[in-house]
């Protein structure tokens, strides 16, 4: 194996916090030749209303212009990376009117030449991660290296954001807590899963409950999946 995927794979499986990762992933690509790079993912949880946290190393003026004109909903590379898997190269897609204003402006940004590559994990996390730069592609080897480190970066930076989560409510559930939990994500009734533990419905119940509190859910279909979706359960 080269030392450049090495490199990366040690990335992969290091746990450091999303903000070192990102750093160590802006090196890289910077060592790629690349001015910027950005990193997307959207959280799974709220279900409704999935949160999406980016990562970028854009100056900041381009990133408060970003947030001021309100970009992130109609950026024609976010809108791409929620619905398909396939590549967006920047040049290959002609500006609309619609999005005639967020180009020209991330153009006068430095932003001209770039591809966002969108990847999905097997636990259904989808991200995106971008690299731009001022002038155009000369590496014709640098397709296949952003390919794999698309998914490397996502890799990693899902898995750390996830495992933020998940350490903030380490704890938080009792063992029977979860054990009923477990049940409940099968589908079992109170009754069903008193006779699998061997304690009273009403004990379930309470143990139900006192994990629907702490999670902050309605009820325990809820309790049950937002667990899962933590790691508390698997």
């Amino acid at each position: 194996m080269d030392t450049w995927k090495e490199e990366q794979l040690n990335l992969m499986f290091s746990r450091q916090s999303p903000e070192s990762l990102f750093d160590a992933i802006v090196a890289m690509t910077g060592h790629m030749g690349f001015d910027h790079c950005a990193y997307g993912v959207r959280v799974p949880l709220p279900f409704a209303q999935p949160q999406i946290l980016m990562f970028n190393n854009y100056s900041r003026t381009w990133q408060a212009r970003y947030q001021d004109k309100g970009y992130l909903a109609i950026d024609p590379t976010v809108r791409h990376g929620l619905v398909s898997l396939d590549a967006y190269s920047w040049p290959d897609h002609a500006p609309s009117d619609e999005h005639e204003e967020f180009w020209a402006e991330a153009h006068a940004h430095g932003l001209r030449d770039g591809i966002s590559l969108p990847v999905l994990t097997v636990n259904g996390i989808r991200g995106m991660f971008t690299v731009t730069r001022s002038t155009a592609d000369s590496d014709p080897h640098s397709a296949a290296k952003l390919d794999w480190l698309s998914h490397v970066v996502h890799q990693s930076m899902s898995h750390a954001v996830v495992r933020e989560s998940f350490d903030a409510h380490k704890g938080l559930l009792t063992n029977r807590e979860l054990e009923v939990l477990k049940w409940t994500a099968d589908g079992k009734t109170s009754a069903e899963i008193s006779e699998a533990v061997g304690i009273t419905e009403r004990t379930v119940n309470f143990h139900i409950n006192s994990a629907i509190a702490k999670l902050g859910v309605p009820n325990r279909t809820a309790a049950a999946v937002r667990a899962v979706v933590l790691g508390l359960i698997t």
